[in-house]
């Protein structure tokens, strides 16, 4: 329980402050501990950015990523590409938000941590870059989406996504639309003209 204190407090100063910015007496007082506490289950601050990007990765990557991602693809086979895609980009941009705390750190800190980018690139990318470009591959065999690199298609998905994403969490000020949903339909529109084969 003591344990799950200090990875709870490390989240929330992590994300507010960065991991170099972050002390372990900030980490201890967040979790109502004494700062001695903590070492003596992590052994240095680095070991508790560890335990937090593991713990998010080794949960994350399979029951929340993969599993969720085939059963939406397993569910809506009979539905067009362009539909399929809606329902995706929905359903990630909610799992996304839902898991942000531990997403701020993650890509904030691979920029400085080899062993997290790796570990990322291992758990993550390259399983959704397979998973996206079969999506991709899928749409052109079916004549749906143009004959184009998958990836060049997959990486601006991707991107439109992300950019939609930290826009309405940073700077909702310029939110177009009210609702998270009419906002994905424009744009998968807008998107599938791009590729569409029609």
């Amino acid at each position: 329980k003591t344990e799950e204190k200090i990875l709870n407090a490390a989240i929330k100063i992590f994300t507010e402050k960065g991991y170099s910015a972050a002390t372990t007496s900030e980490i201890a007082k967040e979790a109502g501990i004494a700062e001695g506490t903590i070492f003596r289950y992590f052994s240095k601050k680095k070991e508790i950015l560890h335990s937090v990007v593991y713990k998010f990765l080794d949960t994350f990557a399979e029951s929340i990523v993969f599993d969720s991602l085939y059963e939406i693809i397993n569910e809506n086979q009979d539905n067009s590409m362009k539909e399929l895609l809606k329902i995706i980009a929905l359903d990630r941009i909610k799992l996304f938000k839902s898991h942000f705390p531990y997403a701020h750190i993650l890509f904030n800190e691979m920029q400085y941590h080899e062993d997290i980018r790796k570990l990322f690139l291992d758990k993550i990318m390259a399983n959704v870059f397979d998973i996206a470009k079969l999506i991709f591959k899928e749409g052109q065999k079916r004549g749906e989406f143009k004959d184009i690199d998958p990836i060049i298609g997959v990486r601006s998905f991707m991107g439109m996504l992300g950019f939609m994403f930290m826009q309405r969490r940073f700077m909702p000020e310029y939110n177009v639309y009210n609702s998270l949903e009419e906002e994905i339909e424009a744009l998968i529109d807008l998107y599938f003209d791009g590729i569409s084969n029609k």
